[in-house]
């Protein structure tokens, strides 16, 4: 049986608790973004966006790691947000009380992306395989 679409979608959204509603045409646009980025850095898989499922049935670790990049690119777009609203500057104002939220975002991305690249080199084969 092939993997769903919907499969991939629940690991993604497993992996933060934010409560603000992500449009299916982004998330579909990330999945989009991660099997390429997973075909060049481990090995191709297909995906058929007309039936909304893989062309193979994907293990666990494989539906994970389309999760994990998908919440990079997640965490990038929320990163870059964050840093938008954090500096606030007028002619007779200036906000910029936000800081540490932005330093939370970028820690929080800089772990995750560590968590992507370890995933990713052990799907690499080794030297022993």
């Amino acid at each position: 049986m092939a993997t769903q679409f919907s499969e991939v979608i629940k690991s993604f959204h497993s992996t933060f608790a934010d409560k603000i509603e992500i449009p299916d045409s982004l998330e579909l646009m990330w999945l989009k973004k991660s099997v390429a980025a997973y075909g060049v850095e481990i090995a191709p898989i297909e995906y058929d966006e007309v039936l909304a499922e893989f062309s193979t049935d994907l293990n666990q670790y494989t539906i994970d790691t389309l999760g994990f990049m998908m919440k990079v690119m997640y965490l990038e777009r929320h990163y870059s947000k964050v840093n938008k609203i954090a500096s606030i500057v007028g002619k007779d104002l200036s906000i910029n009380g936000q800081g540490n939220l932005s330093k939370y975002a970028e820690d929080e991305l800089a772990k995750t992306q560590a968590a992507l690249e370890d995933r990713l080199s052990n799907l690499k084969p080794t030297a022993y395989n």
